[in-house]
């Protein structure tokens, strides 16, 4: 696979920060696709919206990928919820976009999609489950999955599915959980809605293996991957209070209803087939965290 040609659509957000450099210590020719400017200076990265059709076309049949490795979209539920026309408009209609960009050259695709599809599980679901989304992130998630499904079918190309848990890192602390344990740390007021949802968080450094183990796979397949580890946000904030040896600033408020209150995923499918391991343990950032922020 050395050698091989990749686009990464959404290069400059955070997991593209992170997968990009692996990407390049192992040998492939990269570049990068994003409606942002260049935060990666390893990488030539041309902007581009994935909605704008005529200008992605041009730009991934002049490069010819081997691959595509799609990140892009509108995430977030309070993001989408907030603006579901530019939910649409990005995560389906631009992966549509970027699939009618392809049929010629026909490559392999790889698309980050969420657990959140699922909608409310009570115990660990595997990829057989019947996807029941109960927000606008998870629907858009959904129609974009059968989109990438049928052109591969169509096509007969590959495609991989990642359904990604919730990712973390303590280098991009910008949103999401990552940025909620930096304010924490700081001694700043949080938000905890609920509170006893139960999470399975996936660090940056497994969500980056999980794709690397996806190019070297040449069947159509989608994969849960997590950590495979489960717990209470609760319980989470009270091991932050432990590694601080200091309380967390928090306000406690009602779930709100697009919320999805448990993820299991089944990663055993992962485990057994693209050979994925998930090595970073919460514990262990948590206090990288501390040691960095306090």
């Amino acid at each position: 696979m050395k050698g091989k040609k990749i686009i990464v659509i959404g290069g400059s957000g955070d997991l593209g920060q992170a997968l990009i450099p692996k990407l390049l210590s192992n040998g492939f020719d990269c570049v990068s696709i994003s409606r942002k400017s260049n935060r990666n200076k390893l990488v030539k990265n041309i902007k581009c919206d994935i909605t704008n059709f005529r200008k992605l076309n041009l730009i991934i049949n002049k490069f010819k990928p081997d691959i595509i490795i799609h990140l892009a979209g509108l995430t977030g539920n309070i993001a989408c919820e907030t603006n579901p026309k530019k939910a649409f408009l990005t995560n389906v209609f631009g992966t549509l976009n970027i699939l009618k960009s392809s049929i010629k050259l026909k490559p392999k695709i790889i698309f980050i999609s969420t657990g959140e599809i699922y909608g409310k599980t009570k115990n660990r679901v595997n990829e057989n489950a019947l996807p029941k989304p109960v927000n606008i992130y998870g629907i858009t998630k959904m129609l974009a999955e059968n989109l990438i499904l049928n052109y591969s079918t169509n096509y007969k190309t590959p495609a991989i599915i990642l359904r990604f848990s919730y990712c973390y890192d303590e280098n991009f602390t910008k949103r999401g959980f990552s940025l909620m344990f930096k304010k924490a740390i700081c001694g700043e007021k949080i938000q905890v809605f609920g509170g006893d949802q139960i999470l399975d968080l996936l660090h940056f450094n497994d969500a980056v293996h999980a794709i690397l183990k996806s190019i070297i796979y040449n069947k159509t397949e989608i994969f849960n991957i997590g950590s495979g580890k489960t717990q209470s946000l609760i319980s989470i904030i009270n091991k932050l209070k432990k590694i601080m040896n200091n309380d967390v600033n928090y306000d406690l408020r009602p779930y709100r209803g697009f919320e999805v209150r448990t993820c299991r995923l089944n990663i055993n499918k992962a485990k057994k087939n693209l050979k994925f391991k998930p090595s970073i343990k919460l514990d262990s950032v948590l206090r990288r965290m501390v040691s960095k922020w306090s």
